[in-house]
């Protein structure tokens, strides 16, 4: 009974922490889809497979989006067909900038659980602010982040229900070469993590090869193949992972996209 409790508490745990705030989901809290633009989706069922060492992982979402291409509700399910998340984002009057999200999950041990996110913007539209609260309607985070004169996040600073000190996560940006550093500071000031980005994940890289649809074929580290609709929407995207001059099978996106008429 001890361990299960305790297993219970992990689990917990770990669901409250997943949705906390970083600089890289600030950067691309509304980031445009995979899609040609001017082409209005209304749902997209995305069945994706990836290829592992010592498995093969297969999961499932159905997107639902607005009419400004941007995303409504995503169900996400396990390879048996489950449910396991549902992401709900409500838009402002634009419909392109989120003023909430929430996430929903179901898990085996855990059972139900949710929280929701509210944005709050400054006059200039950047965020500046994420509250989440638990499914009881409690605060549980608030995030405060300060921009640079584009708008993107140089500085975010986490407060807990629990009032513990987390320090704070600073961003240098390389716009030349479209990059980000993020670094992560504890109360000490002492670094605990650097991580590296792109600022634009659109933007293509000086020695990617390009085809004739703008996407990505070849990379550093990855190829491409592709497989279009009509409107010039990819519906099947084949990866592979380049080792020691070999291909190997990464993984695999089928989608199939309802238009709007």
């Amino acid at each position: 009974m001890k361990f299960k409790i305790i297993l219970l508490l992990f689990f917990a745990s770990f669901i409250n922490s997943i949705y906390s705030q970083s600089i890289f989901s600030a950067l691309h809290i509304d980031s445009d889809l995979e899609l040609r633009k001017n082409i209005l989706v209304s749902e997209i069922t995305t069945e994706i497979t990836f290829f592992n060492q010592n498995n093969i992982e297969r999961k499932k979402e159905i997107t639902s989006l607005n009419s400004k291409n941007k995303i409504i509700t995503e169900l996400r399910y396990d390879s048996e067909d489950n449910l396991k998340e549902r992401l709900t984002r409500i838009h402002d009057s634009t419909g392109t900038k989120s003023i909430s999200r929430k996430i929903e999950r179901w898990h085996p041990i855990v059972g139900y659980s949710s929280e929701t996110a509210f944005y709050e913007y400054d006059e200039k539209g950047f965020l500046i602010k994420v509250i989440d609260k638990n499914q009881n309607n409690k605060i549980i985070r608030e995030t405060t982040i300060i921009n640079n004169e584009k708008g993107n996040p140089i500085e975010l600073k986490l407060k807990t229900d629990s009032n513990v000190d987390f320090g704070i996560e600073i961003a240098e940006y390389d716009y030349l070469n479209n990059s980000v550093i993020t670094k992560v500071f504890d109360k000490n000031g002492k670094i605990i993590s650097t991580n590296n980005g792109k600022i634009d994940y659109s933007k293509k890289e000086e020695n990617d090869i390009i085809n004739e649809y703008g996407d990505v074929i070849k990379s550093e580290d990855y190829e491409y193949e592709f497989k279009y609709d009509k409107k010039g929407n990819w519906t099947t995207q084949v990866r592979y992972k380049i080792i020691g001059g070999k291909r190997i099978k990464n993984a695999e996106f089928r989608r199939k996209l309802k238009y709007r008429k």
